[in-house]
């Protein structure tokens, strides 16, 4: 995961400086020099040696030649920094995936690694051990779970049928209704607790399939969303939400495409 946070970062510092030294390759020439005395502000435009006081800069008639270079210095110093920082990342990168603490205690022998405490998890002994976390026990609601999906548990629709498919085919670990204490300590069930194999990103996902119902659009859309708000659960972010109606039924591809953007 800290890799690829790394390259994305690289990428987003190559694209900033791309986007600087193309506006940089238009700037004014000179630098500029701000002074303040009896507090009022003087600027002074400063090109090679002609004038070895600077110009001095009118701030109603020269406003927009004071900012272009109040706006290059700024850029200069970001492409600067950015570009050391991007020096930074690529040690970082040079780091193997086989020579991080995690892999000293994957690389041990197995029964030396029941002797000893890992001082950090690998991937792949976290998302084993989320896996393996069991279900808190809940009871199901009489007579609402009667559709058996591919993995065997029971759920209560054919959206809810159809998301559990696509996530058991895509293999993405996921929990069926497990609970969630909301801000008001009401205990929620929302549709699946899912987590990236990648990343290790965890996400409740919510599906709201009576979109078009007035009652069930004011008193469980809003109220569950309010909740999840309040517990630092985002659309888009810590919540996956996905919705129908009579009209619109959920789709293979839109469960496809919410599984691409979040889950791979």
């Amino acid at each position: 995961m800290l890799r690829r946070l790394l390259k994305n970062r690289k990428a987003d510092l190559q694209r900033l400086i791309r986007l600087c030294k193309a506006w940089l390759s238009t700037a004014p020439n000179g630098t500029l020099r701000i002074s303040t005395s009896h507090r009022k502000t003087y600027y002074y435009h400063y090109i090679s040696s002609e004038a070895p006081n600077g110009k001095l800069l009118s701030p109603e008639a020269d406003a927009s030649l004071i900012k272009s270079l109040a706006s290059k210095d700024y850029y200069l110093k970001v492409v600067s920094v950015a570009e050391k920082e991007i020096k930074a990342i690529d040690l970082l990168l040079k780091i193997k995936e086989n020579q991080t603490l995690a892999m000293v205690y994957e690389n041990l022998h197995p029964e030396r690694q029941e002797l000893v405490h890992p001082v950090e998890k690998t991937k792949e002994k976290e998302l084993a051990n989320w896996i393996a976390e069991p279900m808190p026990p809940a009871e199901p609601e009489s007579g609402k779970y009667y559709i058996p999906t591919i993995r065997g548990e029971l759920v209560r629709s054919k959206n809810e049928y159809l998301i559990a498919n696509a996530l058991y085919h895509e293999g993405i670990p996921y929990k069926y209704e497990y609970p969630y204490k909301a801000a008001n300590g009401k205990v929620i069930h929302p549709d699946f607790y899912v987590r990236n194999p990648k990343t290790g990103y965890e996400y409740y996902w919510e599906h709201f399939g009576m979109m078009d119902d007035p009652d069930y659009v004011a008193n469980s859309f809003m109220y569950k969303i309010k909740l999840y708000a309040k517990g630092g659960l985002l659309p888009g972010k810590k919540l996956i939400t996905t919705f129908s109606n009579k009209e619109h039924e959920l789709t293979d591809q839109e469960i496809s495409d919410v599984i691409t953007m979040f889950l791979k």
